[in-house]
């Protein structure tokens, strides 16, 4: 037999012992009858050819959920329109609220974002706008004072603050001085609007933790 003859694969021998003239012999050894032979050797030709089909088939991943869409925020009604406490009767009784400031140039235009969320529950309602030309610290500090005087409104007295201006928690919880004459104002108010509150925390998050306020502060300037 020439080499172009020489079986390469499995399936090929398998092919060839089908036709080889020793089959009779070989099924004689195997207790079988030679159709019978034939018959076995087909189907595990086949079987290896399914395998090998299947060994090199690509394998296609299932499609990945599409990603929810930057800043697909529900549709909240804006604080100012809310009369009273938005949170339910029987609920903890705490406001979660998430501030924001942005300033482009620093400064610079500058705007607001704030949402109000139940905690443990949904997000109520947001305020956003533009307060001119101002750093981005005077807007960190104007947000918490709008959110703090929509709370007063609201008779709301248990409130937790989230931002992701570490200065400026770090200088509400007392951890820094205030030196700055711009800050030291703004300063005050809050802790003016704080004091008439059972409780009062303020807590730094991660900027992707505060992703819907800053949006909002962005739309405001966007506008």
């Amino acid at each position: 037999m020439t080499d172009a003859h020489q079986p390469e694969t499995l399936a090929d021998l398998l092919r060839a012992l089908e036709r080889s003239g020793d089959l009779r012999s070989l099924a004689r050894e195997c207790g079988l009858s030679v159709r019978e032979l034939r018959r076995r050797l087909a189907i595990w030709r086949r079987e290896l050819h399914q395998d090998d089909a299947d060994e090199v088939a690509p394998v296609v991943p299932a499609p990945a959920p599409a990603p929810a869409a930057a800043g697909a925020w529900p549709d909240l009604p804006v604080a100012a329109a809310v009369a009273r406490n938005p949170l339910a009767p029987d609920g903890p009784g705490v406001m979660v609220i998430n501030t924001d400031g942005a300033s482009r140039g620093n400064p610079g235009p500058a705007a607001v974002g704030v949402v109000f969320a139940e905690k443990d529950g949904p997000e109520l309602c947001v305020h956003f706008e533009a307060i001119g030309r101002t750093t981005n610290n005077v807007a960190e500090y104007r947000a918490a004072v709008i959110a703090l005087e929509h709370c007063r409104r609201w008779k709301v007295d248990r409130v937790h603050l989230l931002m992701d201006s570490e200065l400026i928690v770090r200088q509400l919880t007392g951890a820094y001085r205030v030196k700055s004459p711009d800050l030291r104002p703004l300063y005050q108010q809050v802790v003016f609007l704080s004091k008439g509150l059972k409780e009062f925390r303020v807590r730094h998050v991660r900027r992707e933790q505060n992703a819907h306020a800053d949006a909002l502060a962005n739309r405001a300037l966007d506008s």
